[in-house]
């Protein structure tokens, strides 16, 4: 733990002088986790040891004059489309962008990104590890004026983790087998076939794991508009192409949202979507273009604010089809490239090159680095493997995310360098989803977002036969480590366990790494209390306008 202290004393160094509001009315949690790695200790909390949460390294914060007012219309572009609003089914980041702000879970991440009770007000591990028993805050409703009770956890929990519902995040929740068991109106105990040593931070990764009114479902037993107790809710949807939130006038939490409403609406042109802030037709915009990053941040007619992301931009490897299922091909990949030239052509060089998944915002990151471009070395991998003049393949960034064409364009260059001859197909966001869901490509391009825990690293997207395995690896050894990751809370053995899975699954290269982005925000000058985190999560419920 000597080398982890260290770390997190240098990214506190840097984030010093800047800070991230706690969600008002709820108290915090008392932690020195981060620095000290001190074990939380509060009341409601459970007696397991929390793990430290990732240091942010804040921008400097723009000063803001006068209270918060209530009122007003919030006017947002996205990056991209949601692709539908079902918890349980969507993947798309847009889509949980919108979730975010009405649906809630039992446990919550603050913008320091500590756990927090949430919906729940407290929770214990049963002594044999297998049961988790929450106790529910009383009196909170959903949007509808419905109370929530622990009937509404115990249908919202069963529906994602049953094969019928064909839902990614249903781990996060348990294998199909995990029983949901209602003690009382505001009691409801979940027992795990195996111990889960994590499960409160688990379901406050996201809000695919929020809890939902039995209400939402439709008769043909689908959800197109889920009914939450968020601050905010749905009143309007155009297919996907705008959306209104509305004021959820019953949110536990007094005095908030401030925010009357939030019309979203996608712009997918990053030139548009500027325009569109700075002329003033929107007041806050996801996302900007890397190379426009200091033509905004020098224009005092908008606010750019960063925050390093904990996420990670890579190529997917298809190890079902040859000759990507022989591990020599893959390491020789790995060694072909150019980290720094990826960054730098992929995203300006906001960015930091990455060998594994983990960045160094992040207290679950390794140090091991085994890829330090090496063309002979590839080369010499190609030969062992029977391709010693190398072979064709297709790369498959998208154009809904030009950061992986600009990759991809240097990648190809790079590839070149080994003999490894490369085609470019950049196909709208809906066929690349198609083509990388049912194996149809060579290596994609993309990257991975929102995450916090070490499980959410490896687990999900490596783990044999998962559903957002989309790589098809498999690895007996490398299964058992994250199984038993996520089945223990002490953060010092966790570590342990998932330094060696991480080690496996670098040497093996199902994903070949590139870069870890900054996460980046702007929005007009009469907007005030957003905090850009490192989960990228966007949470609107702080946020006010001024008259």
């Amino acid at each position: 733990m000597k080398r982890l202290s260290v770390l997190l004393l240098v990214l506190l160094v840097l984030a010093l002088g800047a800070c991230s509001p706690a969600e008002p009315t709820q108290e915090p949690v008392e932690s020195g986790e981060q620095e000290l790695e001190q074990e939380e200790e509060a009341a409601e909390e459970p007696a397991a040891e929390e793990e430290p949460a990732a240091e942010e390294e804040a921008a400097e914060e723009p000063v803001v004059e006068g209270e918060p007012v209530s009122g007003g219309t919030l006017n947002v572009a996205f990056q991209n489309e949601w692709s539908g609003l079902d918890p349980h089914t969507v993947s798309s980041y847009s889509s949980y962008q919108i979730l975010n702000n009405v649906l809630e879970g039992l446990t919550f991440y603050d913008d320091e990104l500590n756990l927090q009770p949430w919906l729940a007000e407290s929770w214990e591990q049963s002594e044999d590890g297998l049961t988790w028993t929450f106790q529910l805050r009383e009196g909170v409703m959903f949007s509808n004026g419905r109370e929530m009770t622990a009937e509404d956890v115990k249908f919202s929990y069963e529906r994602l983790i049953d094969p019928a519902t064909g839902a990614g995040n249903a781990g996060r929740v348990g294998p199909p087998e995990t029983q949901i068991e209602v003690i009382d109106d505001y009691t409801v105990a979940i027992t795990h076939p195996e111990p889960f040593g994590i499960f409160p931070q688990s379901i406050g990764f996201d809000k695919s794991t929020g809890i939902v009114a039995r209400e939402s479902l439709e008769e043909d037993g689908t959800i197109s508009v889920p009914i939450g107790t968020g601050p905010f809710q749905i009143t309007e949807v155009q297919g996907t192409t705008r959306l209104v939130l509305e004021r959820n006038e019953n949110y536990w939490q007094d005095g908030l949202p401030y925010l009357d409403s939030i019309i979203i609406e996608p712009i997918p042109d990053d030139t548009v979507r500027e325009t569109a802030l700075r002329s003033g037709d929107v007041d806050w915009i996801l996302a900007i273009a890397p190379q426009n990053f200091q033509a905004l941040q020098d224009d005092p007619n908008v606010v750019v604010e960063t925050a390093p992301q904990l996420s990670y931009d890579y190529i997917g490897i298809n190890t079902t089809r040859e000759p990507f299922d022989d591990v020599r091909v893959r390491q020789a990949i790995a060694y072909a490239i150019d980290r720094e030239q990826l960054c730098e052509f992929g995203y300006y060089g906001l960015c930091d090159p990455l060998q594994g998944p983990v960045g160094m915002g992040s207290p679950w990151f390794f140090e091991y680095a085994p890829y330090e471009r090496d063309v002979e070395r590839a080369r010499e991998l190609l030969a062992e493997a029977g391709y010693p003049d190398g072979f064709e393949m297709e790369l498959l960034p998208t154009v809904e995310y030009g950061e992986t064409v600009r990759a991809a364009q240097a990648l190809q260059q790079q590839l070149a360098e080994v003999g490894i001859t490369s085609t470019i197909n950049a196909p709208e966001w809906t066929q690349w989803l198609e083509l990388e869901g049912n194996f149809m490509y060579d290596a994609y391009i993309c990257n991975w977002n929102g995450l916090i825990d070490a499980d959410q690293y490896y687990y999900l997207q490596h783990h044999t036969g998962l559903v957002f395995n989309f790589t098809g690896y498999s690895n007996e050894d490398f299964d058992a480590l994250v199984e038993e990751g996520r089945s223990i809370s002490d953060f010092d053995q966790r570590y342990e366990i998932y330094e060696q899975a991480n080690q496996i699954l670098v040497d093996e290269a199902p994903y070949v790494y590139m870069y870890n982005k900054r996460e980046i925000r702007a929005w007009a000058p009469h907007v005030h209390g957003f905090t850009v985190r490192p989960d990228q999560a966007n949470n609107f419920w702080t946020v006010w306008v001024e008259e």
